[in-house]
């Protein structure tokens, strides 16, 4: 199945897509989507709180990603080109934002994964 299809089903809020969406992702990519997607308040809109030096400086630092800054990059375009992050263009630094549309999808797709793994305790 085409990502681009993948997408098109998880907004339809097909649960065997939300399974294989959930399956194809490890842990560094549902730690980036955590961030985006499960917080708690809601984030002033005269900041940038998804600024990419800021995101993986405060994710590096918190120990939620071990990876260096072109692989956090690679993630955060892959997770974009799938339809689960958009990316501002022509910002600098990048900034990219949670799609508002597939926020219910995605939260699904995180606990899934968290489920699946018995790491509910850590919602």
């Amino acid at each position: 199945m085409e990502r681009q299809n993948l997408i098109t089903d998880v907004s339809q809020k097909n649960i065997d897509s939300i399974v294989l969406i959930a399956d194809r992702l490890d842990f560094t990519d549902v730690q980036i989507l955590r961030k985006f997607y499960l917080v708690e308040k809601e984030q002033p809109m005269d900041s940038q709180p998804y600024c990419f030096p800021i995101l993986f400086r405060e994710m590096k630092k918190n120990g939620q990603i071990k990876i260096g800054v072109e692989g956090f990059r690679k993630r955060l375009n892959n997770l974009e080109r799938v339809g689960l992050l958009k990316k501002i263009k022509h910002s600098n630094p990048t900034i990219y934002l949670p799609v508002d549309d597939n926020k219910e999808v995605v939260r699904a797709i995180v606990k899934r994964f968290f489920f699946v793994n018995g790491l509910e305790k850590f919602l």
